[in-house]
């Protein structure tokens, strides 16, 4: 299970530091119209407030999707505890097909790939 929880854990760091750069580059993008308010002098209280309103409200939908991340990394693991897969499973599971164990007319072995889950492909199934 060690592998699987290996790429588990990068997906969600990968999914984390993505979400925290994207409110980066979001909280830069929205500051923009501050930044003009402040330069024709239209800055104050109440621009500062509204100011505040947005970034804790940007803030906040990025923080959803990082708890998200997390909760779905908790069930992620659970269900992998249940499935109790291991990392031999996972890499047999990926192994390329075995050669048919068939023999050719010609007394040779069988150069087909074996269809998964048989011994033999698809030419010498069922002979």
């Amino acid at each position: 299970m060690g592998k699987i929880n290996e790429l588990k854990d990068y997906i969600q760091e990968s999914i984390d530091n993505g979400a925290t750069t994207v409110e980066e580059i979001h909280k830069s993008l929205a500051n923009k119209p501050f930044e003009f308010l402040e330069r024709i002098h239209l800055s104050g209280e109440r621009v500062a407030r509204f100011q505040d309103i947005h970034h804790r409200t940007i803030g906040n939908v990025y923080e959803f999707i990082r708890t998200l991340n997390r909760r779905v990394g908790e069930i992620a693991t659970d269900l992998l505890i249940r499935l109790n897969l291991n990392d031999k499973q996972i890499e047999m599971g990926r192994s390329e097909p075995s050669l048919c164990k068939a023999v050719t007319k010609l007394n040779k072995p069988c150069k087909n790939k074996a269809i998964p889950g048989s011994e033999y492909c698809y030419v010498h199934k069922g002979k």
